[in-house]
């Protein structure tokens, strides 16, 4: 026993003596030959370094300058200082552990091949001046630091806790941000920001996230509240790869609940739109969800103008509450076409429920596409109505040829309106005024209109409409039975010396003069869809002539423009009233185009009363005769509105010794000429 116990206090010796030994070498300039020397014999690694610093004073912690670690001559690390705190706890479990690693300058092209590497536990890693160029992601002037990193087989290894990343520049799917601070941690398949600012866009951004991974179900990001202030967003090929980014994310199982989002003075422009001097704000939002699914979502909007394909809307407020099915809007209003807009209500996927509009001054020139636009916007709701309609010095202007129209000083008010139910556009319920100081419908002026209607139960009646022409007055009274099958209506209408030039654009009938017209109107039908107006129409039009004559065109004009061949011959269609090459449209090229002025003579016409009945659909003009400065002329003919082929309209003239006779019937056009000399064409 007393020969052991002198071998095991030699080997004791022995070993203190080594220890003993090695750090007083670690002390001397023979440290870094040492300890280079020992990795490059007992392992697969190769190391360099131009000092490696250990002192007394702090046992576990080892200092190298510029140290190069290379595996079977493949780079491991390059560095220009690396310092090392041993874990002594740890020292006996399999592995290597340390308290803490510090990396000063390092560079990487590639992430580290992490297997040639043997288990690797730091408690606290810190990278300063770090730089890494990968095609996943790049790095400039970067600092990180990160807990609980170990070396598993992954592309970076892996870590648990805290972290802290800065850089001066970062680039990452093709998105470069600049002066980048995110603060976070990590634990398993969880991450949680606690807070993270850079640059964008001109832009600077800060926020609170957290993103949970999971294998049973979708992955998700919580976006606790996200700060976008001074964004420029013009770039195309940037919006192209961002739509490319979000339709590749939408084929993803990720959902995104953004808890509070504010953008501040930004400007977005995309193609057909422009957001100039933005502020949104956008609370509790998930996705995928759609805007009908959100459970208590609340989105405010203002800006100094948006562009909404060729509409501005200048000073935009829209305050927007969203619930299951259901959008609230809280407040809407903005500057558009020289006016103001406001209104409040709600809307769901069938009803659209305003409570307050006001619109004041707008002047809107009606885009050519407008109906299409205002068909697709009908189409979007089953029901609308308004609790209060306030329009007022409005003025309304479309130039189509086939139907222009202006209102100038147009006021509108009604009250408890529903505009449509179940799909059926009318006044089912509510009261309607309307009144205009100017208006141009179809080319015929009037002055100060005034309409009023009221509805109860689908009950629609017309219970006043006056319309003042330059010397004359049209009034007008009717009801449309929209709760009844067919919805039968019926319009009285009386005019007094209403003026004869509404006859071309409005009938259709060739008689280019002018005069007054004393009419009487009676008609019913039903006013479900075109097809039963086809064949219901019923009622009858009486019309007397007064002060019959034509400064534009003379006789011979007259007489030219009915026996004319060309154009006009194919273009007069009695039934499509809104052709754009009807019959009024050639009526006004051929007086513009003719040698008629302004110093030509009155010419004096006569006409016997017009009648024209209708019976289901099926319309007579009885015979009527026009004579004046040695013309005469016969108009009568026929059509059904449910068979265009039915169509028979017919007429006669004789100018002197000349005669002539046009006819329409179905798609046929006839004319036959008779000239002084016995001539027929």
């Amino acid at each position: 026993m007393r020969t052991v116990g002198k071998i095991f206090a030699t080997i004791v010796v022995l070993l203190l003596l080594t220890s003993t030994i090695m750090l007083a070498l670690l002390h001397t300039q023979y440290a870094t030959a040492i300890i280079t020397r020992t990795i490059n014999t007992f392992s697969d690694y190769q190391l360099k370094a131009d000092n490696i610093a250990y002192h007394i004073s702090d046992p576990w912690h080892l200092q190298l300058e510029q140290p190069q670690l290379n595996y079977r001559q493949v780079p491991v690390l390059e560095a220009d200082q690396l310092q090392l705190w041993l874990a002594p706890q740890q020292l006996f479990k399999q592995g290597w552990y340390f308290d803490s690693v510090l990396i000063e300058g390092t560079e990487r092209m590639q992430p580290i091949v992490l297997k040639t590497l043997p288990a690797i536990y730091i408690a606290r890693l810190a990278l300063n001046n770090l730089n890494i160029t990968s095609p996943a992601i790049s790095l400039q002037d970067a600092r990180l630091q990160i807990d609980n990193w170990n070396s598993q087989a992954q592309p970076w290894g892996q870590f648990s806790g805290d972290f802290q990343l800065s850089a001066s520049r970062l680039s990452w799917q093709n998105i470069k941000l600049k002066n980048v601070l995110i603060d976070g941690d990590h634990y398993d398949q969880k991450w949680k920001l606690y807070g993270f600012s850079f640059d964008w866009q001109h832009a600077s951004l800060n926020g609170q996230a957290e993103y949970l991974a999971s294998d049973v179900q979708p992955d998700s990001l919580i976006l606790h509240q996200l700060t976008l202030t001074g964004l420029q967003l013009q770039d195309p090929t940037l919006l192209e790869q961002f739509k490319t980014q979000l339709t590749q994310l939408e084929a993803t199982d990720l959902t995104l609940n953004i808890k509070r989002l504010d953008i501040l003075e930004s400007s977005v422009e995309v193609p057909g739109h422009a957001f100039n001097s933005v502020n949104l704000s956008l609370q509790d939002w998930h996705w995928p969800a759609t805007y009908w699914q959100q459970q208590n979502a609340h989105l405010s909007l203002s800006a100094s103008s948006i562009q909404w394909q060729e509409t501005v809307f200048e000073e935009p407020l829209v305050e927007l509450s969203f619930a299951p099915q259901q959008i609230t809007i809280d407040g809407l209003s903005g500057k558009v076409f020289d006016g103001f807009i406001q209104t409040d209500g709600a809307l769901t996927p069938d009803l659209l429920a305003l409570n307050q509009v006001t619109i004041n001054g707008i002047r809107w020139l009606r885009p050519e596409q407008w109906r299409q636009s205002a068909a697709t916007l009908n189409r979007a709701f089953d029901d609308i109505s308004i609790t209060k309609l306030d329009v007022g010095y409005a003025q309304l202007t479309d130039n189509n040829p086939s139907f222009p129209f202006q209102l100038t000083g147009l006021n509108i008010n009604g009250e408890d309106l529903l505009l449509k139910r179940h799909g059926q556009l009318g006044l089912w319920q509510g009261e309607l005024s309307v009144s205009a100081g100017f208006a141009s419908v179809n080319r015929v002026t009037m002055i100060e209109p005034y309409l009023m209607m009221q509805s109860e139960a689908g009950n629609w009646q017309l219970t006043q409409a006056i319309v003042p022409f330059k010397n004359g007055l049209l009034d007008a009274t009717g009801e449309v039975q929209l709760d009844r099958p067919g919805q039968p209506w019926q319009l009285f209408l009386q005019a007094d010396s209403m003026p004869t030039s509404t006859l071309p654009y409005w009938f259709q009938l060739p008689l280019p003069l002018s005069g007054a017209m004393d009419i009487t109107l009676s008609a019913t039908g039903l006013a479900q869809h075109q097809t039963s107006l086809a064949y219901s129409l019923s009622g009858e039009l009486t019309a007397g002539f007064r002060q019959l004559q034509s400064r534009e065109l003379t006789t011979e004009q007259l007489w030219q423009l009915w026996s004319q061949p060309g154009k006009e011959q194919t273009d007069i269609d009695w039934q499509a009233r809104n052709s754009s090459d009807n019959l009024s449209n050639h009526l006004s090229k051929n007086v513009s185009n003719s040698t008629a002025d302004a110093s030509a003579p009155v010419q004096p016409f006569s006409a016997t009363p017009l009648h024209i009945t209708a019976d289901r659909g099926r319309l007579v003009i009885e015979p009527i005769t026009l004579s004046g400065n040695g013309i005469e002329a016969n108009l009568q003919g026929k059509w059904d509105l449910a068979n265009s082929a039915e169509q028979a309209v017919k007429l006669q003239a004789k100018q002197g010794c000349q005669q002539l006779v046009r006819e329409w019937e179905g798609d046929q056009r006839r004319l036959s000429l008779s000239s002084c000399n016995g001539n027929n064409r």
